[in-house]
């Protein structure tokens, strides 16, 4: 369900990667668990990309999520900053939005199925 409601779903991700973007630590550490357990992911093939407002450490921001996640450091893709000056909103996360993503076509077809087989 998880997945089905805030999954990725951009035209580019539905063809060949599965991901969920979030700014909530529990929501995403839930994400990998079930990729880990469900469909034997490992995580050395999860990548993870972080969206940070000009004023953050993104050093920091990489260290949180790699704890929170239990993903390494290596994992990480490049960092997005979101540019100056571009609507700064009040709820400014102090380590980012983060992004999980695997790319396989053949997971993305597995969990959409199981999506309809339980749920449609």
């Amino acid at each position: 369900m998880m997945y089905w409601c805030e999954g990725d779903k951009s035209v580019e991700s539905r063809t060949y990667r599965v991901a969920l973007t979030s700014c909530d630590p529990a929501m995403l550490k839930l994400f990998v668990n079930w990729l880990e357990e469900y469909f034997g992911v490992e995580s050395s093939l999860l990548k993870v990309r972080l969206h940070l407002w000009p004023t953050a450490d993104e050093k920091l921001a990489k260290e949180f999520w790699a704890q929170n996640l239990e993903i390494p450091l290596t994992n990480f893709t490049k960092t997005w900053t979101k540019p100056r000056g571009q609507g700064i909103s009040k709820n400014i996360h102090v380590f980012g939005v983060c992004r999980v993503s695997i790319s396989s076509k053949m997971l993305l077809l597995k969990i959409i199925e199981s999506i309809k087989k339980e749920f449609l």
